[in-house]
Order: C-alpha cells, then sequence, then structure tokens
C-alpha cells in the first residue's frame, strides 16, 4: 500500500471505536446534566408548593385575626350599647353591627383576591421554571445530535487525516 491510499482496516477500526467511545461517554454525561436538571427543577417546584402553602396558611391567620378583631369589636358595640341604656335592636346600633360587618367582608374578599393573585404568580413562576428545564434538555440533546453528527466523517480521505492527528502509523512503516 502507497502512502496516499487509504488507512489500513485495523487503524481505520481503532480510529472508529475511539469515535464510539467518545459518543457514548459524552451520551452518558448529557443524560447526567438532564438528570441533574430534572432533579433541580423538582428541587424548585417544591418551594413553589411551600409558598403557596404558606400564602394560603398566612392567608387564613389573617382571616382568624380579622374575626377575632369583628368580635371584640361587635362585643364592645353590644356593651356600649347596653351601659347606654339602647337595645341591640335599635336602629343605630344595627347601623354599627352591620357596617362593622360589611367592613370584614370586603376585607376578607381582599385577602381572597390577594391570595388567588399569589397563588397564581406562584403558580406562572412554576411553569416558566418547567419550560426553561424543558428548553435546557433540549437544547442539550441538540448540542449531543449535533456532535455526533459532526464528528462522523463521510469522506475516505478524512480517516488518513484523522490517523495522522492522533498520531497513527501504519503496521510495518
Amino acid at each position: 500500500m502507497t502512502k496516499d491510499a487509504s488507512m489500513d482496516p485495523i487503524s481505520l477500526g481503532f480510529m472508529l471505536s475511539l469515535q464510539a467511545a467518545g459518543m457514548v461517554v459524552d451520551w452518558f454525561g448529557k443524560n447526567e446534566q438532564i438528570r441533574l436538571g430534572k432533579m433541580g427543577q423538582k428541587i424548585e417546584q417544591a418551594g413553589i408548593n411551600s409558598n403557596i402553602a404558606q400564602a394560603r396558611l398566612e392567608s387564613e391567620d389573617a382571616s382568624l385575626q380579622a374575626m377575632k378583631a369583628l368580635r371584640m369589636n361587635l362585643g364592645t358595640q353590644a356593651a356600649m350599647n347596653a351601659a347606654r341604656g339602647i337595645s341591640n335592636a335599635s336602629g343605630s346600633a344595627i347601623f354599627s353591627r352591620n357596617d362593622s360587618l360589611s367592613n370584614f367582608n370586603a376585607d376578607e374578599r381582599m385577602r381572597k383576591i390577594n391570595l388567588a393573585h399569589n397563588e397564581a404568580s406562584l403558580k406562572a413562576g412554576g411553569l416558566i421554571s418547567n419550560l426553561h428545564e424543558k428548553t435546557y434538555e433540549n437544547r442539550t440533546w441538540n448540542e449531543f445530535r449535533n456532535n455526533i453528527i459532526n464528528k462522523i466523517p463521510t469522506d475516505p480521505s478524512s480517516y488518513k487525516e484523522m490517523a495522522k492527528s492522533f498520531g497513527l502509523t501504519k503496521v510495518g512503516s
């Protein structure tokens, strides 16, 4: 065989096996990147779920505290009316009680609206995080695919050049 002839089969086989080994190692590396990314996304989702639960508890606590304040207010009004000798069934007593109840109900509606907004914001953050994770996975696998495609030479003379770059020589030379 002359120096310009194509590589001998042993060198070609060795070069292809090196390429295959590199591809397998790259595949394992990409799999590990994806696994760690998914794990991070699950941790982030758990944090979002925790924040949603905390927002619900804070809203429920605010409602409870407002209910206690309403009861104290209504009790104080009833005691003041009794001390003044005003019947709780009179117009001004009913007006005060209804005003207090109306304020409590309006505040409760606002708490529910705020809670719904907070939950929606946190859930939207979770969806965006999930989209980022899927984008990362797609980009990682696209890089892997492109690396594989770019590593496979289609021109036989490129195998000869590859052998030179690895310092391989023909047996018996």
